[in-house]
């Protein structure tokens, strides 16, 4: 399994693409569609998957679906409506109305399986920063030496989530995190919607908030 992070526009979220083989899917196309059409432009893409719908984890989801028709949107089901809503999703407070297009595919729910190339992507909702974050965790794959968790804005290194935004919860993100996150193998990678990647282990030990 291959995994290409590429920090995107407008305030530097991480968008993911994780392949296998010829597959891909996508997480959180926040912006700076066309570098994100150009690196995955080579595979099938199965899904976009959303952590959650806040405006730089989105912004890019019109232009990526249209370059992938096939791709299955996702997200959970408690904010599929925040995306065709600027208030919302905060895109209007930043100047800018981002309304989705489309039709969502998949409304996620907590333990979730999504098939992909013969690996589980497994489905956790983490409500905190927003009532419907979810993270993404893939315990083996047949190229991937370690679990990896794909986490949104919910865990991040040494640091958690912002829950001073409207449906955000100091409470809920850290019973979130030590009931679904912190239970995973030491050795499960940590790939943040913002900065750099961690691993469980080292939250443990490092992370203030916990």
């Amino acid at each position: 399994m291959e995994i290409i992070q590429i920090p995107v526009a407008p305030i530097g979220a991480n968008c993911y693409i994780v392949s296998e083989g010829k597959e891909a899917f996508i997480i959180d196309p926040g912006g700076d569609a066309g570098k994100i059409i150009r690196a995955a432009k080579n595979f099938g893409v199965r899904y976009i998957l959303l952590t959650h719908t806040h405006f730089d984890h989105i912004g890019g989801l019109n232009d990526v679906k249209n370059a992938f028709p096939e791709a299955k949107t996702a997200v959970h089901n408690l904010e599929k409506e925040w995306l065709y809503s600027a208030g919302l999703n905060f895109s209007e407070d930043f100047g800018f109305s981002f309304i989705y297009e489309k039709e969502i595919d998949i409304e996620l729910k907590d333990g979730m399986k999504l098939d992909f190339a013969g690996t589980e992507i497994n489905v956790l909702h983490t409500p905190g920063h927003t009532p419907g974050s979810t993270c993404f965790y893939i315990k083996k794959s047949e190229t991937c030496g370690s679990p990896v968790l794909f986490s949104g804005d919910t865990l991040f290194r040494h640091s958690i989530g912002r829950t001073d935004f409207p449906g955000g919860s100091g409470r809920k993100i850290i019973e979130s995190i030590k009931n679904k996150l912190l239970v995973l193998p030491d050795n499960t990678v940590v790939y943040p919607g913002h900065d750099e990647t961690t691993s469980i282990a080292l939250e443990k030990k490092l992370n203030p908030f916990l």
